[in-house]
C-alpha cells in the first residue's frame, strides 16, 4: 500500500516512515449510507477518504446541518473528541460507497510519541479545520442563501456534482426547495 499523497503532503514525517506506519492505517470499505461516527459516542478512530465521499453532521431541532464534506485524500474525524476523549458534537456518515483507511486513536499516540517532530503539522491542519468551520459559520451569517451557493459552485463546483441535492442544502443552510429555486432563477440569469 502507498502513502495516500495528502497525507504525506500534511505530514511528511508519515511519508518518510510509511513502511514502518503503513500497517497502522487498516482499509475499511463503508457502503453508502451508513455511520462511522455518531453524535454523542467519542470518537477513537480518524479517517482517510481513499475513494468515496463522507459528511460531517450535526442534528439540531430535528435538521441536519452539514458542516462539511470529505471526498479522496481527506481526513475526517470529531477532531475534538479525538483528541479530548470527549463526546463529539458531530455525526460521520457515508453518502457514496466509500473507503477509508482508518487509524485508531492508540496508534496514532504511538505514531505521535514515535516521531514527536510531527505535532506542529497537526497543529498546523487543526488549525486550519478550524478556521474553514469559522468561515462556515462567518459566511452562513453575513451571506444570502445566494450567495452561499454561487460562492460553493466557484470554490467547491464537485460538492455541486456529487453530493445529493438535499445535503447540499442541508450544508448552505436552507431548505430543499429553496435551493431548488435558487438554482431555477439562476439558470435563467
Amino acid at each position: 500500500m502507498q502513502v495516500p499523497a495528502y497525507l504525506a503532503q500534511k505530514f511528511p514525517e508519515i511519508g518518510e516512515h510509511w513502511p514502518e506506519l503503513q500497517s497502522l492505517f487498516v482499509r475499511k470499505h463503508v457502503a453508502a449510507g451508513n455511520t462511522l461516527l455518531l453524535e454523542g459516542d467519542v470518537a477513537t478512530d480518524l479517517f482517510i477518504v481513499t475513494s468515496g465521499a463522507l459528511r460531517l453532521w450535526h442534528s439540531s431541532a430535528g435538521r441536519d446541518i452539514t458542516l462539511q464534506f470529505f471526498f479522496e485524500n481527506q481526513i475526517v474525524s470529531s477532531f475534538e473528541s479525538f483528541y479530548l476523549d470527549q463526546p463529539s458534537g458531530f455525526s460521520i456518515e457515508s453518502f457514496e460507497d466509500t473507503d477509508v483507511l482508518m487509524l485508531s486513536k492508540r496508534d496514532f499516540t504511538r505514531i505521535q510519541q514515535q516521531y514527536p517532530s510531527i505535532e506542529p503539522a497537526i497543529t498546523r491542519f487543526i488549525c486550519e479545520r478550524f478556521i474553514a468551520y469559522r468561515n462556515i459559520f462567518f459566511n452562513q451569517l453575513q451571506d444570502s442563501p445566494v450567495e452561499r451557493y454561487r460562492q460553493l459552485a466557484d470554490d467547491d463546483p464537485e460538492i455541486l456534482d456529487r453530493v445529493p441535492l438535499r445535503l447540499v442544502a442541508s450544508y448552505l443552510g436552507i431548505t430543499p426547495v429553496s435551493l431548488s429555486r435558487i438554482r431555477t432563477r439562476l439558470k435563467s440569469e
